[in-house]
């Protein structure tokens, strides 16, 4: 209950952005089309090999750019840095709920606000400039729900192991920056992960970042591979053992040192 409290206290927080992300909806559907365009350019009027032709790889990017502000556009680090740079983490620390749950919450609030505020919207633009793909069978609407839920849920651990790693460095941009290439390059967004040449076509779509991205957006479109939610169900358990005992060292940490 107390976890569903932060989430909704953080989610009611956001509400007072609707308008300036008005904007910003416009400009990520304006990379959205320009992506679409691009594909569109290569694949139009050519024999496909495989699923991906020119309106597969539009709905594809389309998707893709909807499903980045719940799994991807996170808050740097969750703002765990923050906290250790202005010494609240202390007071964070003592708090009569576990720490981890307790940032994943408040960033969990904020991408409930995302989906409805941010994803939605871009996903309705687009879907009026490419036209709208729907599943046909009833199941897939499930599993692209519990398989977004677990590319936020990946996308969390990696953003706050990225923010934890401050009770060690005084700086963590670089961590955030080198975790959003990964993503990018590693997770779908511009390309499907299937379609890399040699060892990282192979390799990629068992990497948590194709977790975030890749397979949601497969599951839309019917056409993730049926290990899929298991790929992203060993990294929920594996990142999320890593992250307590992380956050247990952190603890530690902070109370020899003091904070």
């Amino acid at each position: 209950m107390v976890y569903w409290r932060i989430i909704r206290k953080s989610y009611r927080r956001n509400l007072q952005y609707r308008l300036s992300h008005l904007i910003n909806n416009v400009a990520s559907s304006i990379f959205g089309l320009v992506f679409i365009a691009i594909w569109m350019g290569v694949l139009r009027g050519k024999a496909v090999h495989g699923p991906y032709d020119a309106e597969t790889m539009a709905c594809y990017i389309a998707i893709c750019q909807s499903v980045l502000w719940v799994t991807t556009f996170m808050s740097p680090g969750l703002n765990v840095q923050v906290g250790v740079r202005s010494g609240a983490v202390s007071l964070d620390m003592i708090k009569p709920v576990h720490y981890l749950w307790y940032t994943l919450s408040q960033e969990f609030g904020r991408l409930l606000y995302n989906a409805c505020y941010r994803s939605l919207p871009i996903g309705l633009l687009l879907g009026l400039a490419v036209g709208f793909s729907f599943p046909s069978d009833p199941l897939a609407y499930f599993l692209f729900l519990l398989s977004l839920l677990l590319a936020a849920y990946v996308g969390m651990l990696l953003f706050y192991l990225v923010g934890i790693s401050s009770f060690w460095t005084t700086e963590v941009r670089w961590l955030h920056l080198i975790l959003l290439s990964l993503v990018f390059g590693f997770g779908g967004q511009m390309i499907p992960v299937d379609l890399m040449p040699g060892v990282l076509g192979q390799l990629a779509p068992f990497l948590p970042f194709a977790a975030m991205i890749y397979y949601p957006v497969m599951n839309w479109l019917e056409l993730a591979p049926v290990y899929s939610i298991g790929v992203q169900l060993l990294w929920a358990v594996i990142l999320t053992a890593v992250a307590l005992a992380v956050t247990k060292q952190a603890r530690r940490k902070l109370e020899i040192q003091g904070g």
